[in-house]
This record gives structure tokens, C-alpha cells and sequence, in this order.
């Protein structure tokens, strides 16, 4: 009777290595084993952001070689503000211009897998937007570490709440007025020079987006943002900007309290 036990557990441990075998042979390198990769431990995987208008979205272009030889060309756009699960920073080539770069593993809310240029993404959990004119940037939570800096109003950044210090508060980001990701060295800004109102995040990454619209052929996109901003977001603190800038020929109209002076 225990020879037939025996007998039984072996025969059913090799039907389970060999199906173990078959789906791990079935796999892609990386699309499919995200979070399984060798490349993308646990201890590694976080929550972060795109953090520019249009982020590049890539994928490896060939096989994987393991070092930054490895290949990869463009596959889509992330918007600005979109969440991201981040893994593992690696150094691989991009095909377009044939030089090494510094790419962050990331997925997307889709679902879909891929790269993304490490200065483009930030870790963190909590958005917000530049609201005053003139927000120094500071190398230390105390007013006499103010640099000559200045963080361009508009700007989409991460904080830190758990930072905060002295009125004081840590944020990564792009500029998007010196076009320059925040140095981590000179970091941290008022809190009151922040807004993390979803109104005016929201109102500021469509602004954003519409204004790199340039194109003629993107004119029904540009609109279609501006409104939305408009309607979907009237609270926000840059409401009566975008209103100018989706109607630059308004006369004599009061928007949120404000004149808008009469043209010729």
C-alpha cells in the first residue's frame, strides 16, 4: 500500500513540474512577469508619476541582454499626472539616436509594461501644482537656505507630506518654465506655494497638454482640453488664464470677478 502511495505522489509531482515548465516556457522576458522579474524585486516595486506633458512610453526592441547594450524604441505617450507602478532603474540604449540612457521599469493603468526616461518619472503618492508667481526653491527647510531658483508656475510636482517641516516641503518635478527636472539637492518650497486641490491639478495638466498642441491638426485636440479644463474644473485657481488663452478675442466680459480689458 505505501509502495502505491508512493507511487501516486511521484507521478503527480512530475505532471506539476512539467505544467510548471510549459507556462514558465510560454512567458515573455519581461512583458508578462513584471512582478516576478529577476530585474524588479518586491522590495523595489513603488507607486510614482509621469511628470512631463507627452512622457515617452518604451519597450525593449530585441532581446534582452542584460546590460545597457540592450535596446529600446518608443511605443507610446503617457500623459502628465498619469500613476504609475515603478520597478527598477537600468541603463539600456535607445534606438532612435543610438546613445545610453537611464530608463525606470514602470506599468501603466492599462496594464501595459515598459520603460519610461528615469527623469520624466518620480516616486511618490501625492500631486501637486505651483500656484504662486514666485516660489523659491530652498536647499533645506529653513528660509536661510533659499536659493536663486525659481519654480515656474503651472508646474505639476510630487511632495512629500512626511518632509514637511518648518512650513516647509520636499517635491520632485519638472520645470516647465527653465524645462529642467528639480535638482533633489535644492528641493523644497513653501507649502503655501503649493496647491493639492484636484481642481487646479487637473485644470493645470490640461493646460499643459493643450499648450504643447501647436500643431494645425492638433487645433480640435487644443480646444477640446481648454474646454474641459473650463467646464469640468471652473473652481480652479487658473480658470480665468485658461479662459484668456481659449478665447484671446473676449471684450468686456467679467470672468470670475475679473475684467477682461475691451480690444479693438
Amino acid at each position: 500500500m505505501k509502495m502505491k502511495i508512493l507511487a501516486f505522489t511521484l507521478v503527480i509531482g512530475a505532471v506539476l513540474l512539467f505544467s510548471c515548465q510549459r507556462n514558465e516556457s510560454g512567458q515573455t522576458t519581461y512583458i508578462s512577469t513584471f512582478s516576478e522579474s529577476a530585474s524588479v524585486s518586491p522590495g523595489t516595486i513603488t507607486s510614482g508619476f509621469a511628470l512631463v506633458v507627452n512622457t515617452g512610453f518604451y519597450v525593449l526592441s530585441g532581446n534582452d541582454a542584460g546590460d545597457e547594450k540592450t535596446k529600446t524604441k518608443w511605443s507610446a505617450q503617457v500623459p502628465l499626472g498619469e500613476k504609475l507602478t515603478l520597478g527598477n532603474t537600468r541603463r539600456m540604449t535607445l534606438e532612435s539616436d543610438n546613445k545610453v540612457y537611464e530608463f525606470t521599469e514602470v506599468r501603466r493603468q492599462n496594464g501595459n509594461e515598459g520603460y519610461i526616461l528615469t527623469w520624466q518619472v518620480a516616486e511618490g503618492e501625492r500631486l501637486a501644482v505651483v500656484v504662486d508667481e514666485k516660489t523659491n526653491l530652498f536647499r533645506s527647510p529653513k528660509t536661510v537656505d533659499v536659493s536663486g531658483v525659481i519654480l515656474t508656475r503651472r508646474s505639476v510636482v510630487i511632495y512629500y507630506p512626511e518632509t514637511e517641516d518648518n512650513g516647509f516641503v520636499e517635491v520632485r518635478g519638472y520645470d516647465i518654465g527653465r524645462r529642467e527636472y528639480v535638482n533633489p539637492n535644492n528641493s523644497f518650497v513653501r507649502l503655501s506655494s503649493l496647491s493639492r486641490r484636484d481642481s487646479d491639478i487637473q485644470a493645470a495638466i490640461h493646460l499643459q497638454t493643450a499648450l504643447s498642441l501647436t500643431a494645425a491638426n492638433q487645433s480640435v485636440r487644443r480646444e477640446a482640453l481648454l474646454e474641459t479644463a473650463l467646464f469640468d474644473y471652473p473652481d480652479s485657481v487658473f480658470y480665468n488664464e485658461i479662459f484668456e488663452i481659449a478665447n484671446p478675442n473676449t471684450s468686456g466680459v467679467i470672468i470670475n470677478d475679473t475684467a477682461v480689458e475691451m480690444e479693438e
